[in-house]
């Protein structure tokens, strides 16, 4: 029988590219029949699903970072729990970022996490959820064979936002609470710098509990939401002194992406600053690179897509690294570093970019690795044989 999918398209580039990734691994699987709902043009959009609707029954519906959980029927019943239709919503970020869409959670909700601590986030304070799961990023392949290392001419590519100047403006109205909260804030920002290994919600519980600060579950989940701000302060702190070492170090370095204008840096001879591209742009931009230069946002058990898609973009791949990403990735298909490491960076890059045979040794290996195992058409067939009755 025909399995029926529905996916969404919304304002956000990558979860779109996402989604169309999703789109072609189900395609290729072959017995899906897939419908769209473009968020941008509601009217047209959901005007297609109830059609799509009266067609017949549908599988599952599949979204990234979703608020698809409060879609109602025109009789203004939940959509998904009248028709009890599964959707899986996969939030490629924390979950305290998304306390409003996890509480709208219907009965026939599902919930996967690209980090195994955000699934055990979603567990402890949202127990009602009765599906969670742990689905890593995939990368997107590129069509044909990726050129060889010698005829790039990126030497260093990182391409991602700096969101520091943003933190100032997510900071919470502190004196909602009735304890120092901005203290307790500020020395969980002062242990994360100095142990960037520790989980941010843990280290706000254990800084509350030391100021003899008691609180529910509920109550506990409703701060660390409301102070989801730190996490872009010691996720930028890193991100702009790794950044920072490859530029001072003098090696060539094309660098992308919103809020790295003031940066010192910025415009010594050897970076190039392009601001802002898309997505499919990166991806571009990656063929023609050397090392892909990556940065984890605190996701410490768990991956990110630009490890993959420069994998398969056939770069060698510098990343920081992460519980899963050492149990899946062997040492010889990447660059791994540790957050703590940083000023080694520069040394171990120059190293690589004399030694062109052994980069196209690393990149081979990635690319042979995320080929098979690390697409967004592989996690396609995950879902498929998981959830959707493959």
């Amino acid at each position: 029988m025909m399995k029926r999918i529905v996916l969404f398209k919304g304002k956000l580039d990558t979860l779109n590219l996402f989604s169309a990734q999703l789109r072609k691994g189900f395609e290729q699987l072959g017995g899906y029949e897939i419908y769209e709902v473009d968020l941008r043009d509601m009217i047209k959009g959901l005007g297609g699903l109830y059609t799509f609707l009266q067609d017949g029954s549908i599988t599952a519906m599949i979204a990234f970072n979703s608020t698809f959980y409060g879609m109602t029927l025109p009789s203004g019943v939940n959509m998904c729990e009248q028709l009890r239709i599964p959707c899986i919503n996969i939030l490629v970020d924390h979950p305290y970022w998304y306390p409003d869409i996890l509480r709208k959670t219907p009965s026939v909700g599902v919930v996967l996490c690209v980090d195994r601590g955000h699934m055990d986030y979603v567990n402890r304070f949202y127990p009602e959820i009765e599906v969670t799961g742990f689905l890593p990023h995939g990368g997107t392949p590129m069509e044909g064979m990726p050129k060889p290392i010698r005829e790039r001419t990126i030497e260093v590519l990182y391409a991602g936002s700096l969101l520091a100047e943003y933190a100032e403006k997510q900071k919470p109205d502190f004196t909602q609470w009735d304890f120092p909260a901005e203290a307790i804030c500020e020395t969980a920002i002062q242990k994360l710098l100095q142990n960037p290994h520790l989980i941010i919600e843990q280290v706000l519980e254990n800084t509350l509990r030391d100021h003899q600060v008691q609180m529910s579950d509920a109550e506990l989940q409703a701060f660390i939401s409301s102070c989801v701000y730190i996490e872009r302060v010691v996720s930028s702190y890193f991100r702009e002194k790794a950044v920072a070492a490859v530029a001072q170090a003098g090696i060539p370095l094309e660098l992308y992406g919103d809020g790295w204008g003031e940066c010192s840096f910025i415009k010594l001879p050897n970076v190039h600053y392009g601001g802002r591209i898309s997505p499919e742009e990166v991806l571009r931009k990656m063929e023609n690179t050397k090392i892909v230069l990556n940065t984890m946002p605190w996701f410490r058990d768990g991956s990110h897509e630009r490890v993959f898609n420069g994998m398969l973009r056939g770069a060698v791949v510098c990343s920081e690294t992460s519980n899963y990403l050492k149990e899946e990735l062997p040492p010889d298909v990447w660059v791994p570093y540790d957050p703590s490491t940083i000023d080694s960076l520069p040394e171990r890059i120059q190293a690589l970019l004399q030694d062109t045979d052994a980069m196209q040794e690393i990149a081979d290996r990635g690319y042979a690795l995320a080929k098979e195992k690390h697409t967004w058409q592989a996690r396609a067939m995950e879902l498929h044989q998981d959830l959707l009755g493959g």
